[in-house]
């Protein structure tokens, strides 16, 4: 059968951050990376997406994509034929993560949306990518493109979410997990013993914190497609 690759992109990106992956990955007639909605529930979220996917499909979820990944299986798991979390974890937000997610999406609703990414980009980044002027150029633009509003309903959709470790461990497809080795935000540790718990291969990638998307697409690209060239029904083909 024929598989869609489902690129689902994090908080503060676009379907742009996916762009250099896609491109070392997937056929880009059976990638598909949309725009994430600007609401605040994931299940609606991953609801209005399903018109868009096929029968069966690669999901491959950055962070916030990665919790939009796990509700995408949850609802019809016969439609996923693998799944690859990047930067991202199953577990629900503590009290604390969600006092600070509703406090944060009511700032951004305040006109304080550019000074809350501009907070956050050291502590997303590998310190040694800080100094890549492109990169950071094409922070401000995704950030831009992604606005305050989608930020706010986003914040608030993740505050909500299910936990959906019985999800992941119950699904019986290839599962990867891949994690930056300077992620401050979900640490590689943590991601690892997420893997372990699921029984999901696990990767760690030098030089990326928690935008590993953005900061090596490369390694990322290469890391995914030696996981899919290893399905016994070759699922790049």
């Amino acid at each position: 059968m024929t598989h869609s690759w489902i690129f689902l992109h994090g908080i503060n990106n676009t379907p742009a951050v996916w762009q250099p992956v896609i491109q070392r990955t997937a056929p880009p007639e059976r990638a598909v990376s949309p725009t994430l909605p600007a609401l605040d529930n994931i299940d609606a979220i991953a609801t209005q997406l399903w018109p868009t996917l096929s029968a069966s499909n690669l999901l491959v979820g950055h962070s916030f994509g990665g919790y939009l990944s796990l509700a995408l299986l949850a609802q019809r798991p016969e439609c996923i034929r693998g799944i690859v979390l990047v930067n991202s974890h199953t577990r629900t937000d503590s009290s604390q993560a969600q006092l600070i997610r509703e406090q944060t999406a009511q700032q951004a609703e305040t006109g304080q949306y550019a000074s809350l990414v501009e907070a956050v980009t050291q502590r997303v980044y590998h310190p040694g990518n800080l100094s890549n002027i492109e990169l950071m150029k094409g922070r401000l633009q995704q950030a831009a493109q992604y606005g305050a509003d989608r930020f706010a309903a986003h914040q608030r959709a993740c505050a909500a979410r299910s936990s959906h470790e019985e999800t992941l461990r119950n699904f019986k497809g290839p599962k990867l997990v891949v994690a930056g080795d300077a992620d401050q935000v979900i640490t590689a540790q943590d991601q690892r013993a997420m893997a372990e718990a699921v029984q999901a291969e696990f990767v760690c990638i030098e030089g990326a914190g928690h935008m590993l998307p953005a900061e090596q697409p490369a390694k990322l690209a290469a890391c995914i497609r030696r996981w899919a060239e290893s399905f016994a029904d070759n699922s790049l083909n």
